[in-house]
């Protein structure tokens, strides 16, 4: 059984069932010995200090990304061709890819130490500023068949205030790296490269934002 499993013909759509044809092409038919636990693997990048960013007055809460279906999974995505998502095979992350990076998040805002109070929205933070992302890639592309995939993250943010919800600034932010060869622990340590140059450009711009505490 090779290390990936077909999910779907549509870029961001997952077909019902995606377990039991997996189960199906391994083993010839829908009755036969379980699949074996999934390889979890951990997103955690780490981060470089923030530089010429001021400190900043406001309080932040940040939402869980939004993201399409073929996404919003712990399963490692993977595109071996135009509008063709599948996954690796028997790999995981340890939660769903846009609370791994609702975290990533928070925890570099953290690790600036140049913002008075950042949280999840569900912290019950007073918030000056809500930071809304969507993830429209989150995936290892394929340009040749058993070759190192790039893995390819882009974020769209979004920087409103909490009160008045008018948007603040928005930006899209997109990074992309190399996998050094074709093997799980090679395509994770990718990932978490351009995730986090990803998160960490994203918190470097929205500390540059010339916001002031409490907008009406």
């Amino acid at each position: 059984m090779s290390m990936y499993t077909f999910v779907a013909p549509s870029r961001r759509g997952v077909l019902a069932g995606v377990a039991s044809l997996s189960l199906a092409s391994c083993s010839g038919n829908l009755i036969g010995p379980p699949s074996p636990a999934p390889q979890i693997y951990v997103l955690n990048t780490k981060f470089a200090p923030v530089t010429n960013v001021p400190n900043v007055p406001w309080q932040l809460v940040i939402g869980v990304p939004n993201a399409p279906a073929s996404l919003d999974t712990q399963r490692i995505a993977l595109e071996r061709a135009p509008n063709t998502m599948d996954y690796y095979a028997n790999s995981e992350w340890t939660d769903r890819a846009p609370v791994l990076l609702q975290s990533l998040l928070v925890q570099a805002f953290e690790n600036s130490g140049r913002i008075a109070t950042v949280g999840r929205e569900t912290s019950g933070i007073r918030a000056d500023y809500v930071l809304e992302t969507e993830v429209r890639d989150f995936e290892a592309y394929y340009a040749a068949p058993d070759t190192p995939p790039v893995v390819r993250v882009t974020v769209m943010v979004k920087l409103f205030g909490a009160l008045s919800h008018d948007i603040a600034a928005a930006m899209e932010f997109r990074n992309e790296s190399q996998a050094s060869a074709n093997n799980m622990a090679s395509i994770t340590a990718a990932f978490n490269q351009a995730t986090g140059a990803t998160v960490q450009a994203i918190v470097a711009w929205a500390l540059s934002q010339r916001l002031s505490k409490s907008p009406a």
